[in-house]
């Protein structure tokens, strides 16, 4: 048994493949320094395939979070081939299956090997002034269409993200699909709740989002709304102009749900200019009591599809 400590050339064997640390990109030439971030749950290596020379993220969780209900939500994802948005390209290490690897570094079990993608994330979008500035009413229509959908089929199979966030929102570069990050916490039914249960993002979170936070079928009404509020939005200088730089996400957390700043005016109008049943669902959203007192996901999306679709 070894310590998990990563340095530049070290192989790692899945079965009949080998996959090797590289280093990080600032500092090429120094041997201990990997290319690794840092989240709050886990800190994710980037690695490279040995024979492809594909780069692969290799995602290995702090003991607070580290468990066999990870492996259990990966065979459910790898089960859902059809569900949009949920990449389901990636391998947990167990004792089943990489029993060696287990015994060399305990710390990578139920640790997850998956593709490593280069795409920019919606906070991103947030987060740059010059892409915002060329963010078009077009592709927040298209955004927002695609958006609503795998929010649908996620609550319609009674599932929830339960961290519906900017931060894990994957955009394709022509902005038409997404990928959805970190489905670890995912609410399934049956399935046990993870060691701690989402509260969700600051900038949002609902103010009464009850006992067990987001980890529930209703977890992502609220944080949904809010994030299609943003996408349906952010194209409009006058929505940018009452943020600020920096920010990841359109309201401060001190805003959720208080009626008469600036930014909610300003949003409510936007809303309203697309049509009064999408400020609508905003304004439901906005006031409701609990997350299940927010309209379903799929009356965003029906309402979206119904407003945007080629008929």
């Amino acid at each position: 048994m070894s310590r998990f400590q990563p340095f530049v050339g070290m192989f790692l064997r899945f079965g009949s493949a080998s996959f090797e640390f590289v280093p990080h990109p600032l500092l090429p030439q120094d041997k201990e320094a990997v290319f690794v971030l840092e989240g709050g749950e886990a800190l994710v290596y980037q690695v490279r395939n040995t024979v492809s020379r594909r780069l692969y993220a290799f995602k290995v969780f702090k003991p607070a979070y580290r468990d066999e209900r990870i492996a259990r939500v990966t065979a459910f994802i790898a089960c859902q081939p059809d569900l949009p948005g949920l990449d389901a390209r990636r391998i947990c290490v167990t004792m089943g299956n990489y029993p060696e690897l287990v015994k060399t570094f305990p710390e990578v079990e139920y640790a997850l090997l998956m593709p490593w993608i280069e795409a920019q994330t919606w906070a991103g979008v947030l987060l740059n002034p010059a892409i915002a500035a060329q963010y078009t009413f077009d592709e927040a229509r298209d955004l927002a269409l695609t958006t609503a959908n795998v929010l649908w089929n996620m609550e319609s199979r009674g599932l929830a993200h339960t961290d519906i966030a900017g931060s894990n929102v994957l955009l394709s570069p022509d902005h038409k699909q997404i990928q959805l990050l970190d489905l670890e916490g995912i609410y399934v039914p049956g399935l046990p709740a993870p060691k701690k249960l989402s509260q969700g993002t600051p900038g949002y979170q609902h103010h009464n989002p009850g006992s067990r936070g987001q980890w529930c079928p209703e977890g992502d009404r609220f944080a949904g709304a809010i994030l299609l509020t943003e996408i349906l939005t952010w194209w409009e200088p006058r929505v940018r102009a009452h943020v600020a730089d920096h920010a990841e996400s359109l309201f401060r957390p001190d805003e959720l749900q208080v009626i008469g700043q600036p930014c909610w005016q300003a949003v409510r109008e936007v809303l309203h200019s697309i049509h009064p049943k999408v400020l609508s669902l905003f304004d439901q959203a906005w006031a409701s009591p609990t997350l299940a007192a927010c309209p379903e996901l799929a009356t965003w999306a029906k309402t979206l599809f119904s407003l945007f679709s080629p008929s």
